[in-house]
């Protein structure tokens, strides 16, 4: 009889340890830390700050939950996660902003669920470091980034809402010196087709490059960049516009190799300065010849009320792929 009331009374104590394990604790914010050494479940309710003096690292697969509409982890230290050894790290409703004092964020295998995803601060634009590697956002998830300084690096990441990469200007007289680099968001993972899905916004920034992506959604913007290459990617978003309403001009950008699938292709200029845009060994629909593309898919200074000219130059009639086949 002992043994049999002792797996009686061993039962239940099974199943209280099962559920502390697994007990979400509120996000840490007292000190530095390693969150897999209080458990693996977080939430946040309400505004939550790291502040500046304080290091938050994981480096295992975790569960970050919003608790309440306005759910929203406000980042001025550091932060530092990357599922290492396996698994995803999970924020599920739940809003991340980078306040200007933020030091420095970096996310590898991270996954952002529900409504949430990352947005600019009220306290103003960031300033920081940026690296994002294998960081997806689903469905109704969004990302924008509003920056008077500092950089981005996103390699391999994924968006099915819109992606925002804003430059704001330090002053009336002092222009943003935000620097981006995309990469590789492109291809197909378990059979499913990945990539910037949910249109682009990239707007006054320093200097940056996107390559091998595949852009898709209702636009791609880009308006009043410095510098800017774009490189072998599939831009099949419904509209494309390259803008230029600062007086900023198109000198700076650089578009080789890109396969435009797009309903149109809008050059975006005031009158009076001419500027030409050069599009080099791209594919454009499969139209070759420039008068027919400018009547099916392009509008600038040729057709339109626009100061810019596109110049295409060894326009492709095949695809070049490298980002992706998808029309």
């Amino acid at each position: 009889m002992k043994p049999r009331v002792l797996l009686i009374l061993c039962g239940p104590v099974f199943s209280v340890l099962a559920s502390l394990g697994s007990a979400q604790l509120p996000f840490p914010i007292d000190k530095n830390q390693r969150l897999e050494e209080l458990g693996d479940a977080f939430t946040v309710t309400g505004r939550v700050r790291i502040p500046r003096r304080l290091s938050i690292e994981a480096m295992r697969a975790i569960t970050i939950q919003g608790k309440g509409a306005d759910a929203t982890l406000e980042i001025s230290g550091a932060v530092k996660m990357r599922a290492a050894t396996g698994g995803q790290i999970v924020f599920r409703d739940v809003w991340v902003e980078l306040t200007p004092e933020c030091k420095e964020i970096t996310l590898a295998n991270c996954i952002f669920k529900g409504r949430g995803g990352i947005r600019p601060s009220p306290d103003g634009p960031s300033d920081t470091k940026i690296s994002f590697d294998r960081v997806e956002f689903e469905r109704s998830a969004s990302m924008t980034i509003e920056a008077s300084s500092g950089s981005i690096l996103m390699d391999t990441c994924y968006l099915d809402g819109p992606l925002v990469l804003r430059g704001v200007p330090r002053s009336e007289t002092v222009k943003s010196g935000f620097s981006i680099s995309v990469y590789g968001s492109s291809g197909k993972v378990e059979g499913q087709v990945r990539g910037l899905l949910g249109g682009i916004t990239v707007e006054g920034i320093r200097d940056g490059t996107i390559r091998t992506c595949d852009m898709a959604g209702p636009q791609a913007l880009f308006i009043d960049n410095g510098k800017l290459a774009l490189d072998g990617n599939n831009v099949r978003s419904k509209r494309v516009e390259f803008r230029n309403t600062a007086s900023v001009g198109f000198n700076g950008l650089k578009i080789t190799k890109c396969d435009f699938r797009a309903e149109k292709l809008v050059l975006s200029s005031p009158q009076g300065q001419p500027e030409r845009l050069t599009f080099d060994d791209c594919f454009f629909r499969g139209l070759e010849d420039p008068d027919t593309i400018r009547k099916e898919m392009l509008e600038d200074s040729k057709n339109s009320a626009s100061g810019a000219e596109a110049v295409l130059r060894s326009v492709r009639p095949q695809p070049h792929g490298l980002a992706g086949v998808e029309g």
